[in-house]
């Protein structure tokens, strides 16, 4: 298997090379997804009389982010999937197989914590309840972006294979590649190592 490391961070250098493209799925994937919070917090702080961070927090005890972070993993799993059903044979296989896996475990456990948070919050006590940071909803949130980004990067790929091509594991057609430069090359011999005519 590859370097972790490369295989890791590598896909991220695709970001500097589709600036316009990037910045337009964020915008519309990871930003827009936020809409809800940045609405919430609009209606709390600029017209009610809550803090900036009251309103985070409340957001924070509804689960927002929680939620948040279940759905844009679960919109990472659909392009993957339908990039390995698509193309044979499929380029960066195992490197995509792997976010699947990732995704899948960590949209499990967001809902398994998201499940197990309690969301009974009596209002009319909120501004007088010491409030923190939810370290796993944060986490979750974090996570969530990250592997989102990493499949966008991971998807991107493709589409400049010469360039990353030793992070494929597509063996069958860099056999081939093989193969057929030794064919080239056995055209052009003309003589063996005796120096006999061939």
């Amino acid at each position: 298997m590859k370097n972790i490391w490369q295989l890791s961070t590598k896909p991220f250098e695709v970001i500097s090379e589709n600036k316009l493209i990037f910045l337009t799925w964020f915008l519309f994937t990871v930003l827009a997804g936020q809409i809800g919070v940045i609405s919430n917090f609009i209606i709390r702080v600029i017209n009610g009389d809550l803090s900036f961070s009251q309103s985070l927090f409340l957001d924070s005890i509804n689960g927002s982010f929680y939620t948040y972070s279940i759905a844009l993993l679960a919109s990472v799993l659909g392009p993957l999937f339908v990039n390995l059903i698509e193309n044979h044979p499929t380029k960066f296989k195992s490197i995509k197989i792997l976010t699947i896996i990732v995704s899948i475990f960590t949209l499990f456990f967001a809902g398994v914590f998201y499940s197990s948070s309690p969301n009974n919050l009596n209002i009319e006590n909120f501004k007088n309840l010491t409030y923190n940071i939810d370290w796993w909803q944060f986490t979750f949130l974090l996570l969530s972006i990250i592997i989102s980004v990493y499949s966008f990067s991971v998807i991107r790929l493709e589409y400049n294979y010469d360039k990353y091509k030793e992070l494929d594991d597509n063996f069958a057609s860099k056999d081939d590649a093989k193969v057929d430069e030794m064919n080239d090359k056995t055209e052009d011999l003309k003589t063996d190592s005796k120096g006999n005519k061939i």
